[in-house]
């Protein structure tokens, strides 16, 4: 059985790669976004310059590995 999946937001934030502050302008940007397309919390992120484009990538990598189990 896999593990229920966590939103980036909260796996960033625990694993102190940005702080809660940081996660709640994210939020509040990403809320604010109009239109059918919004950008994704990581890429956010990445353009307010919380992570860096290489910790964003790894950071998927790494939750999507937690999540499974075999």
């Amino acid at each position: 059985m896999a593990k229920k999946k966590m939103k980036l937001a909260s796996w960033l934030v625990s694993h102190k790669l940005i702080t809660v502050k940081q996660a709640k302008e994210v939020m509040e940007e990403w809320n604010s976004q109009t239109g059918h397309i919004k950008d994704r919390f990581g890429r956010i992120a990445v353009k307010k310059g919380y992570i860096s484009e290489a910790q964003l990538n790894k950071a998927c990598l790494e939750k999507e590995r937690e999540e499974i189990t075999f």
